[in-house]
């Protein structure tokens, strides 16, 4: 998605844009109206907070199903680039595992054309739902506008939430990825008030954290798909390299975390707010509980 203003991130402009794109999909799930689509909708629910429940179901399953898409795209994505198969000097592949790398390509584009027919299909019957409710919803959560004061309580908000769930960085899998999704809907709630300073540089800083572990999670969904779906004995360089991508963008994901923490606990000066914002107040979802002693790659699927 270009990069946007925070006018374009009201919520009626951002009803307009997702039932233009729903327009597209039946047509055409490219790559970039996959990810938009997905995109707008966290936007929306974000900012709609509570919405009725046949909208918000129907939302929530637009982006889910979007999110398998995407997420497909991106291993694709992975898969181009070259991995460190052989040696540590060089990316040569073994005999066999450009077999091997056929294949995961082969299985990742067929489960890609078997999830685009379901977004289609969800497209076309949710797509009445949408056109009728959401536009009025979208346009009373655009009416209020919010004043300095509600933007320096939001932005206390984000560093009171952000510095609970990392008083103990997550040490392991699927508490980092709900750190992640969490830290999301930290930054898209801040977004539409970027013309303050203090929101502007805090959705920034979220970014980054959502970015590294959102670049973690790709690389290890990926390696469990190798290790599921590969069998022969020439499919091991494959499943290394993605398994030692895993722990790169892992370690990479904790930093990140951690930059931000300590970033924020340095003190900082006040910055008063001088814009005119439109926005609504998400609810935050708690990291959940980690089993004490599981260290293993078990994962959620990404959220959208």
């Amino acid at each position: 998605m270009a990069a946007t203003t925070p006018a374009q991130l009201n919520p009626a402009i951002l009803s307009i844009r997702l039932l233009a794109l729903l327009e597209t999909i039946p047509d055409r799930s490219s790559k970039k109206k996959v990810h938009e689509t997905r995109t707008t909708v966290r936007r929306l629910e974000a900012q709609l907070g509570d919405c009725p429940k046949k909208l918000a179901k129907s939302l929530k399953g637009l982006r889910k199903q979007a999110g398998k898409v995407r997420d497909i795209d991106v291993h694709l994505g992975i898969l181009k680039e070259p991995l460190a198969l052989g040696s540590r000097s060089g990316t040569a592949k073994p005999d066999g595992s450009e077999n091997s790398l056929g294949k995961l390509r082969r299985f990742l584009k067929s489960e890609r054309k078997s999830q685009s027919k379901g977004l289609r299909a969800l497209v076309s019957s949710s797509a009445p739902l949408l056109k009728k409710k959401l536009p009025s919803v979208a346009q009373r959560a655009s009416e209020h506008e919010h004043n300095a004061r509600d933007a320096n309580r939001l932005c206390a908000r984000a560093r009171k939430n952000f510095l609970q769930w990392t008083r103990n960085i997550p040490s392991d899998e699927a508490r980092l990825h709900s750190l992640r999704i969490n830290t999301k809907m930290l930054r898209y709630s801040l977004e539409p008030m970027e013309q303050f300073d203090e929101a502007a540089e805090l959705a920034s800083k979220f970014k980054v954290v959502q970015d590294a572990i959102g670049e973690w999670h790709d690389w290890a969904t990926l390696a469990q798909l190798a290790e599921r779906e590969l069998k022969p004995a020439t499919a091991k360089p494959i499943q290394r390299a993605l398994q030692a991508g895993a722990r790169r963008e892992y370690r990479k994901a904790l930093r990140a975390a951690q930059s931000v923490r300590t970033w924020m606990t340095k003190p900082v000066e006040s910055k008063a707010a001088t814009s005119k914002p439109v926005m609504s107040r998400p609810a935050m979802k708690k990291p959940a509980a980690h089993a004490p002693g599981s260290r293993s790659l078990r994962l959620v699927r990404k959220a959208g």
